[in-house]
């Protein structure tokens, strides 16, 4: 399983935070995509993350603001920044080990 985020507007790259960052459209197995930011930054999430209730209610926040593929067709758009989401990657992954 993937364990790096590849920041593709600074080039950096950050270790154990179990989410991939980049510009192909092309979506590993057992991931999913999901848009953060103002800019929609794209992001390649685990599956796993699908069973925590913090990105349950992340999520849940999601369909109250954005309604469900009304503002952003065909995308998953999370109501928080990029930094404050990246917080919560760490924090998940963290839970796994």
């Amino acid at each position: 399983m993937p364990n790096k985020v590849t920041d593709m507007h600074f080039h950096q790259e950050e270790e154990d935070t179990g989410v991939i960052r980049r510009s192909s459209w092309r979506t590993p197995r057992g991931h999913f995509v999901v848009y953060v930011g103002t800019k929609l930054e794209r992001f390649v999430v685990p599956t796993r993350f699908l069973k925590s209730p913090l990105f349950q209610n992340l999520l849940e926040m999601a369909a109250e603001e954005f309604g469900y593929a009304e503002a952003h067709p065909n995308k998953i758009v999370l109501p928080c920044d990029v930094s404050t989401f990246r917080s919560l990657v760490m924090f998940l992954t963290s839970q796994d080990k």
